[in-house]
């Protein structure tokens, strides 16, 4: 059992809900409901969660010597505390190689694989030269986002909104520039430099003023998409429907106010994503955000036309 969860961290597993982004398209397509799509793109997932494990296994490679003198990394990295062999880590990544090439083969989609090539290209720049440098790093993951944004879109042959696309990664950068504070506030300056090499470029001020910037052009962004993004050319999502969306930017507006807000006065969770499902004014807004999108994007609303375009 010791094993089977030191081969789960360090596939990290843990990181998989990242890839929940893939179905950020469909919804916005009015496809939800199509079940017949499922199961390609559900298996286009677990390929999309298995291709970034490729990343995730080289960098613990890469960092082995170093990790083991990180108190913190070689708790959770079971090659630097001695719980896999670095041979164990060469034939995960075979086979995940070879279930990848099966995967292509049988998908026979062409951009799909061409955008998990650019996932994992990105994975590779990010561990070997990005994380370096001060800015780039928090691109280059926050980039990770929009190959899987696309890579879900891809999989089922829809165009997702260039709005949209950007807006996904001003929001992968928003919570990166945010978790990056909440690392210093928690660790202190010199902790920071000891937990990442590139905290030594940070401090909180400067990175005060680029989450704001970042949640300037987030907000604005969004709010594009809600005007200008559904509106397009073959959409099956009723026209009367489409401007309700504009009504969801004063919760979007509210849930970008309180990840600012968590990020001074809770930085436990903003430096663990998944953890912000645990906060009950994320989960508050959350959900009011779902249901305002699910009415605007599915629900039949004919007789409330004329109040939309008035």
């Amino acid at each position: 059992m010791n094993k089977i969860l030191a081969v789960f961290n360090l596939l990290r597993i843990r990181q998989y809900y990242k890839n929940l982004i893939m179905f950020i398209g469909i919804f916005f397509a009015g496809r939800l409901f199509d079940f017949s799509i499922y199961p390609d793109l559900i298996l286009a997932f677990i390929v999309t969660c298995l291709s970034s494990s490729i990343s995730y296994i080289i960098n613990d490679i890469k960092d082995l010597e170093s990790d083991k003198l990180h108190s913190e990394k070689i708790k959770k990295r079971p090659l630097a505390n001695g719980e896999l062999s670095i041979i164990v880590a060469i034939i995960l990544l075979i086979l995940i190689v070879a279930v990848f090439i099966v995967s292509m083969i049988y998908f026979k989609n062409l951009l799909f694989l061409v955008l998990l090539l650019f996932l994992i290209a990105n994975g590779f720049a990010y561990n070997f030269i990005l994380k370096k440098i001060a800015f780039a790093d928090i691109i280059g993951l926050s980039t990770n986002y929009i190959w899987r944004a696309l890579a879900g879109c891809a999989i089922i042959n829809i165009r997702i909104s260039p709005w949209l696309t950007v807006t996904v990664f001003l929001t992968a950068l928003f919570l990166a520039t945010g978790k990056r504070i909440a690392d210093l506030v928690l660790l202190g300056l010199e902790n920071a430099k000891n937990h990442k090499k590139i905290y030594d470029s940070y401090s909180t001020p400067l990175l005060n003023n680029f989450l704001i910037l970042n949640a300037t052009a987030l907000f604005v962004m969004y709010t594009l998409y809600c005007v200008l993004g559904p509106l397009e050319e073959g959409s099956i999502i009723p026209l009367e429907n489409q401007g309700l969306l504009v009504y969801s930017t004063p919760v979007a507006l509210y849930l970008i106010y309180r990840f600012i807000y968590l990020v001074k006065a809770n930085p436990k969770i903003v430096r663990n994503a998944e953890k912000l499902i645990t906060d009950k004014g994320m989960i508050f807004g959350g959900i009011l955000l779902g249901i305002i999108g699910i009415i605007s994007l599915y629900m039949e609303l004919g007789s409330w036309a004329f109040f939309i375009q008035s």
